[in-house]
């Protein structure tokens, strides 16, 4: 899929272009390697003996780059990671949003997120967590950080029975397994889901904050396909706040992943928070076909003989600086083409010389 789109969306709302070298020094990687999706790296010596390696992410280059300051950026950029027991090179459009994040930049985040998605498909969904919101409502609790390990587990697969072995157990209380399996089965539109949670007093801060946010996302028109949902809890390490992922009926996995990492600078030393997400444009391209029905306007054959060559030329010309697309082919050579271009016409020479002539 073209990533133009995307490119106009994001300086629609002015964020600026970053780019970046195919490799950094390993170190970077190396240094934090926690914040990761994976610790298998491809690394080479440079000419000078450096040890450089394939980018296998692009935040930690844009943080690297960031000099403490207020920064919004967007990317089209390849990353080298290893899947399914090789290494791919995989391609993603992304945004960053760097400084004092507020709930109009969090919002601002979702909504760049979901018009990303709308690109894609009209029917996407959206589903936003709160990880410091879980880790309050766990901490109220006071279990043992086993059993919340063991709980957040449970979470990320929507796995009831095994909430009900724990409460078997004796791990867990029957009160606490009753609460903790509403929570993992809240999938709500936000607003909604913010109105279940609303009860839990020892929350309030967060509900609060996720009150402002989704107002902020209602102003901006993109609420509707946006839930709240509990489960998701996957890089609860890295993910500090808000964490959210999208999806498209046509893709049957998320292809947008994003949220809140402010550790990350802060491990950086830098006093600043930062939130943003990927699209994996590969995904789409392997499922969702955006093929134009027809590959030329015109598929026109000649003989080559006599002044048919000036003349198709003289065609061509006309044709091309219309707008129209044109391919051309000699008549004994039709037949052999390898990969005959679907074409809105077929026309002889003579027949595209009778087009022209109405032009």
């Amino acid at each position: 899929m073209n990533s133009q789109k995307f490119n106009d969306l994001y300086r629609a709302y002015g964020y600026r272009k970053f780019k970046m070298s195919k490799f950094e020094p390993y170190d970077l990687y190396s240094d934090y390697r926690d914040f990761l999706t994976s610790s298998q790296i491809i690394t080479f010596s440079d000419l000078d003996g450096t040890l450089l390696a394939l980018k296998p992410d692009v935040t930690l280059s844009i943080m690297k780059n960031n000099n403490g300051g207020e920064e919004k950026v967007y990317y089209n950029e390849n990353v080298y990671r290893a899947k399914n027991h090789h290494y791919r090179e995989i391609q993603q459009v992304g945004v960053e949003c760097v400084g004092e994040i507020d709930a109009y930049c969090e919002a601002e985040i979702l909504m760049l997120a979901a018009k990303s998605l709308s690109l894609i498909s009209g029917r996407y969904v959206l589903r936003v967590s709160d990880a410091g919101f879980l880790q309050k409502f766990l901490a109220a609790m006071r279990l043992p950080k086993k059993t919340a390990d063991q709980v957040l587990g449970l979470f990320s697969t929507r796995n009831g029975a095994g909430l009900e072995k724990l409460r078997a157990e004796g791990s867990i209380s029957d009160a606490a397994a009753q609460q903790l399996r509403e929570m993992m089965d809240l999938f709500l539109p936000m607003e909604q889901g913010i109105e279940a949670i609303r009860r839990y007093d020892i929350i309030g801060d967060t509900v609060r904050h996720l009150e402002e946010v989704a107002e902020t996302l209602k102003a901006f028109g993109v609420i509707d396909n946006i839930y709240l949902d509990f489960s998701l809890v996957n890089s609860m390490d890295y993910y500090n706040k808000i964490i959210f992922q999208g999806a498209v009926p046509e893709i049957p996995y998320e292809i947008l992943f994003g949220g809140r990492y402010d550790r990350l600078p802060q491990n950086m030393g830098k006093n600043v928070g930062a939130i943003g997400f990927a699209v994996y444009m590969d995904e789409i391209d392997n499922y969702i076909s955006h093929r134009k029905k027809f590959d030329v306007d015109y598929l026109i054959s000649y003989s080559g003989d006599g002044d048919t060559i000036a003349r198709m030329a003289s065609v061509s010309a006309r044709l091309t600086a219309e707008g129209l697309s044109v391919r051309t082919v000699r008549e004994d050579k039709r037949d052999a083409m390898q990969q005959k271009p679907r074409a809105k016409y077929e026309l002889s020479l003579e027949e595209a010389e009778a087009e022209v002539a109405k032009l």
